[in-house]
């Protein structure tokens, strides 16, 4: 039985008919010289605005690009010039969509704007790429490349290419189409999770279903916690070509019907005796998918509280430098000359003697590390 666990935006590029105030192109200029020299991004806030400021830009003249946090976005800024008045690119980050919905990443993005200072007209933006995702739990299933059909009305443009992915025999992924035109990517999502570390997804797939009375999933159990995500992906050639969307009012009418579109044109089947593709009958993973893509898509967001979510995050971090630290006591220990304070029972005092003895001899440097990791863990601090 397969039950819906997550749906809602996943990835969205956006352009802005807008520039950054010469004050902010100022200190941004400096605080990426200052990344470039210390090899690390630095914080600035401009009017509240908290940002993570890289050591360089990006491709298309953007001369400074500032990350807002795992649950915000990457903004992309060109230097101020009245003769290129297309200054702002934005691409907002998974987690912010899933906890926020569309209208509320809006709403943020438009904030965020304010605050920095760029002016924002209504109908000033140009939308170049909008991601959308289903996570379904589906124990048993099992996913085959062959069973997925093209329609035969699908033209070279559309080039769908087929790319599989998978180890010991199972397939763990497909993926058809490029990008920027369209793509439609089903995987196993649990995987990906746990390879990549991305403990919040337990987070909000449990708080949804605990929304609906249902118990959450373990992790650990594989058979009842097996999540596969089906993301459709339409990027800017695919939006503005063949749909001419480029505005929030183009996305909000004809969204559902592109959606629609893709999910007819790339089917994924059951195979039967005909030799026609064409008439193998709809598999009722894509029977589901396309059922949830006909409701209300854009008002979608998780039931996962931001701050647990954020919890969880710090939490992993936390781990990750607790076995860093594991495995550098261990080098540590490989290379001390007395090995009985080296044991596995003495290590922890001989380690505990070297950082009071490195305190001592050098506060400040402890210091100005301490505040460096505080700038550096400000969206995720508690």
């Amino acid at each position: 039985m397969m039950k819906l666990v997550h749906k809602g935006f996943d990835g969205l590029d956006i352009a802005f008919q807008s520039r950054i105030p010469e004050e902010l192109a100022a200190l941004l200029e400096t605080a990426k010289e200052e990344a470039a020299a210390s090899h690390g991004e630095q914080l600035l806030d401009y009017n509240g605005a908290l940002m993570h400021v890289a050591e360089s830009g990006a491709q298309g003249g953007y001369a400074y690009r500032v990350d807002t946090g795992p649950d915000g976005a990457v903004w992309f800024f060109k230097k101020p010039n009245p003769r290129d008045p297309w200054g702002i690119r934005v691409s907002v980050k998974s987690l912010a969509l899933a906890l926020y919905g569309l209208g509320g990443v809006r709403a943020r993005l438009f904030d965020f704007m304010e605050a920095i200072g760029a002016p924002y007209a209504d109908g000033a933006e140009s939308i170049g790429r909008v991601d959308y995702c289903l996570d379904f739990v589906a124990p048993g299933f099992q996913l085959f490349p062959k069973h997925f059909v093209m329609h035969s009305n699908c033209s070279r443009v559309d080039n769908h290419e087929m790319e599989a992915h998978g180890r010991s025999g199972r397939v763990t992924g497909v993926r058809i189409g490029k990008m920027p035109g369209r793509q439609i990517n089903v995987y196993d999502k649990r995987a990906d999770v746990i390879a990549k570390r991305k403990a919040e997804w337990w987070e909000i797939w449990s708080a949804n279903l605990e929304a609906e009375g249902l118990s959450p999933l373990d992790p650990k159990d594989r058979d009842a916690a097996q999540v596969w995500r089906i993301e459709l992906r339409a990027g800017k050639t695919h939006l503005k070509d063949r749909w001419n969307i480029r505005k929030w009012a183009d996305l909000d009418n004809m969204l559902g019907d592109l959606m629609q579109e893709t999910l007819s044109a790339i089917r994924y089947c059951i195979p039967s005796s005909d030799t026609n593709r064409a008439r193998w009958p709809i598999d009722p993973l894509w029977h589901r998918v396309r059922q949830e893509m006909q409701s209300d898509l854009f008002e979608m967001a998780c039931n996962a509280s931001p701050s647990a979510v954020k919890e969880i995050i710090r939490h992993e971090h936390a781990e990750m430098l607790g076995r860093q630290i594991t495995g550098l006591s261990a080098s540590y220990a490989a290379i001390l000359e007395d090995r009985q304070a080296a044991t596995p029972e003495t290590l922890p005092e001989t380690v505990q003697k070297l950082v009071h003895e490195s305190l001592c001899r050098d506060t400040n440097y402890f210091y100005s590390k301490l505040e460096k990791a505080e700038r550096r863990y400000v969206f995720i601090a508690g």
